[in-house]
């Protein structure tokens, strides 16, 4: 069983097909027929079906007060069965620490950082939030680790009849910054120190509904309830009663229903090849390639080194103007000292980039450092118009590069007092579009890495 699992009903064959978690298009292992399942950004539901009834709900409510060394349930009330939304959130984290207390020299009325010792952190992201009000099922996380157990894509006809489905009542962007909240918190307390600044890369976000029974019962005069895991088959708290829960909420706004789409090329309609996490699909057909972008595809263009193994990145033209304008190799280099040196003379008059990663892997820290030496080295391989012939997908969209790009650029200033002025600042809204190359990897390590990566598929001609 493939970690991060998820089956939903082919829309060819009807039959139950699997598939990583996570994954933007794939084939059905019965009919053949290869649909898009997701897009970047966008929030699917999946659930998890529960493993008990009513009487085994009873059952381990029983069980859990027993341990708890209480009266059993007496007579049952009510029974209610719950699907309780959580936000999951998976990415690349990457911080930036310094030192809590920095000595801090004044020349010429400009602050400047003395001894301080920055020190990038880099690791995998994956932190569940609940979409509700977790006080009132005495519940805060999912309690399991979600690649462990297959997820279902969410659909009512799955759900039993008398099912409450709890509606989300806060927003992915609200969510997502309590998961950066709480991976901060984390960060300060193993770290002694906050992050000077942080970013959250490749972020995947999905709604996983999960099961819960409560059961209302009376022992004597006193009601009381007993809240139990029907994934795991056990109790895990119990209060007094009555139960009272108003359903409400925007949980429509929020998430989405899967919806498997057949994967053609936009232009002459030919099947696109099935590669999960990949966003970039040539048509062997037209000859166009195209990105998953919202609901459908855009065409795009590209340029690949002429070598046989390459990886994906998306670079950003960079300009920036104070006293005078910055847009060459040669003119960065005077304005980041120490960080920009020993160019060839063939790189000086060309454009300055800020590149990023187009593709993941299981590394984070080796991903964030190859971005850094491109950065500091500003590649210049030739460059034509043709597709790679093997190399990692391309899983990271324009979006998440430009985060990468602001967080790279920021760590290139910080240790320059006179770059942290506000015109050498840059945001995610002030870059220009960005364009994709495939350049050579000779990290074989890292590309080793990303093949193996969740089972990224190889590019081909």
């Amino acid at each position: 069983m493939a970690d991060y699992q998820l089956i939903y009903n082919c829309p060819g064959c009807g039959k139950p097909s699997h598939t990583p978690e996570g994954a933007m298009t794939n084939g059905c292992e019965y009919c053949g027929l290869i649909v898009r399942i997701g897009a970047p950004g966008r929030v699917l539901k999946y659930f998890y079906p529960s493993r008990v009834d009513s009487y085994g709900a009873r059952m381990a409510a029983d069980r859990f007060l027993k341990s708890k060394g209480l009266p059993l349930t007496g007579k049952i009330i009510k029974k209610e069965f719950f699907y309780l939304p959580f936000y999951r959130f998976r990415g690349m984290a990457l911080d930036y620490l310094t030192p809590e207390t920095q000595i801090v020299e004044a020349v010429d009325e400009m602050p400047i950082p003395v001894k301080a010792k920055h020190k990038l952190k880099a690791k995998d992201f994956d932190v569940t939030v609940p979409a509700f009000d977790p006080g009132e099922f005495r519940l805060s996380s999912l309690g399991v680790r979600p690649q462990s157990v297959p997820l279902y894509a969410f659909s009512r006809e799955e759900i039993p009849e008398d099912t409450v489905i709890v509606k989300s009542d806060i927003s992915p962007q609200v969510a997502e910054d309590r998961a950066m909240k709480l991976h901060n918190s984390n960060i300060k307390l193993y770290n002694k120190t906050s992050p000077l600044f942080s970013a959250m890369i490749g972020e995947q976000i999905s709604m996983i509904y999960f099961p819960v029974w409560v059961i209302t019962h009376e022992n004597g005069s006193d009601s009381r309830i007993v809240f139990v895991d029907a994934l795991a088959k056990r109790g895990y708290n119990q209060a007094e009663g009555p139960f009272e829960f108003d359903n409400r909420g925007l949980d429509d706004e929020n998430s989405h229903f899967i919806n498997p789409l057949k994967h053609q090329c936009p232009n002459c309609g030919a099947d696109l090849d099935q590669q999960h996490f990949s966003l970039f699909y040539p048509c062997k057909n037209c000859d166009r390639s195209f990105i998953l972008e919202g609901e459908g595809y855009t065409q795009v263009k590209y340029l690949t080194a002429e070598t046989s193994l390459c990886a994906p990145y998306w670079r950003f033209p960079l300009e920036l103007k104070w006293k005078r304008l910055y847009k060459t190799v040669d003119e960065f280099s005077n304005l980041l000292t120490g960080e920009i040196t020993l160019l060839r003379k063939e790189k000086r008059g060309k454009q300055f980039y800020l590149y990023c990663p187009a593709f993941k892997v299981s590394s984070a820290r080796r991903l964030t450092d190859k971005a850094l030496m491109l950065l500091r080295t500003q590649p210049h391989d030739k460059l034509i118009d043709c597709l790679p012939e093997q190399g990692p997908v391309l899983s990271i969209d324009e979006d998440e590069a430009r985060q990468m790009a602001v967080f790279l650029w920021r760590i290139m200033i910080v240790k320059n007092a006179r770059l942290t002025r506000k015109e050498f600042r840059i945001e995610e809204g002030n870059l220009p579009e960005g364009e994709i190359v495939w350049l050579p990897m000779q990290d074989f390590q890292l590309i080793g890495k990303a093949i193996s990566y969740r089972e990224v598929n190889m590019v081909g001609k």
